[in-house]
């Protein structure tokens, strides 16, 4: 074999050449996409309204106040006749008529049953007639037959159930805002606690009652809202209950400094209205301190702040 036949035999393709150069180029291609595309990508997002991966998003913060704070147990309730009652007519008479109309107020003093002869039965207080038994007109009337059945409303109570971690705060006596319906808050006054509880897998519940004198404004059914001031600090140091972390004797609350670095600080808490909690240690009105909250999508829209409330804050 001559040597000019060997070197046409090792002298490469042109096609072969040609698919070198087209896999080079796009390796290279692939290369630049893995350097530059991911900016020139991330670029693009922002300019659509994403956001940049590489920037963090502020901490959420609240500053740290004075306030006078208020805890209260609260409750609501159905509006109800501090009592039902059957009402006797007078013995040895005879019935001519009844007079009052059912479910509606019936002042103290007015008729109930007039009687064919003597005074008619009166009601003894404010109330409102649920039902009665009389016989035809002109027949004796008999006490273990007839009656009016009557809800004493002079005075109204609601039964609010409380859990048991609130019972030692309450006590019969104690004075409560109500507010019934749309109507201003008035007084009232716990007249009883019931011991025996009713138990389920959250917690016991009693029921507490509260009665309300009512100006005739109050009706039977009516919803009622109570709160029941247990406790109050005046001129102290809170921060909202999310800011603080832990339990029992190791609760912290982190503070962000003004350079935007951030440090621990041991707390203890006091009392708290749900939103606000007393805390005392190395802390300073106006300082702020991160909230334990969390970004979270609504209706779409990102960037809502969900808060994580501190039961031990509470």
């Amino acid at each position: 074999m001559t040597n000019n036949s060997v070197q046409q035999r090792k002298k490469p393709s042109v096609g072969l050449v040609v698919l070198a150069l087209a896999l080079a180029v796009a390796l290279g291609g692939a290369a630049w996409w893995l350097v530059a595309g991911d900016e020139a990508f991330g670029g693009a997002l922002k300019g659509l309204g994403g956001s940049d991966p590489a920037e963090e998003a502020p901490l959420p913060t609240a500053p740290v106040t004075r306030e006078t704070i208020e805890k209260a147990v609260t409750g609501a309730g159905e509006v109800k006749g501090s009592a039902t009652e059957k009402l006797k007519p007078a013995k040895w008479r005879y019935f001519s008529s009844f007079d009052a109309p059912l479910n509606k107020l019936v002042r103290a003093g007015e008729p109930l049953v007039s009687y064919t002869y003597g005074d008619p039965l009166v009601a003894p207080y404010d109330l409102v007639v649920k039902s009665y038994t009389m016989p035809k007109a002109k027949e004796e009337l008999s006490q273990d037959e007839h009656f009016v059945e009557v809800e004493r409303v002079d005075t109204v109570h609601i039964e609010m159930p409380v859990s048991e971690s609130d019972l030692a705060s309450l006590a019969e006596g104690q004075e409560v805002d109500v507010a019934i319906g749309d109507q201003a808050p008035r007084a009232g006054v716990i007249s009883n606690i019931n011991q025996v509880g009713a138990y389920n897998a959250s917690g016991s519940k009693f029921t507490v009652t509260v009665d309300v004198v009512n100006d005739g404004s109050i009706w039977l059914g009516m919803s009622a809202t109570l709160s029941v001031k247990v406790a109050v600090a005046e001129n102290v140091l809170a921060v909202p209950v999310s800011a603080v972390s832990g339990a029992d004797d190791a609760k912290t609350t982190t503070v962000q400094n003004a350079d935007g670095t951030t440090r621990t600080v041991p707390v203890t808490t006091g009392i708290s209205d749900g939103t606000l909690v007393e805390v005392t240690g190395e802390l300073n009105e106006g300082d702020l301190v991160v909230l334990n909250e969390v970004p979270s999508a609504s209706d779409g829209e990102a960037g809502v702040i969900t808060t994580m409330v501190s039961e031990a804050a509470v």
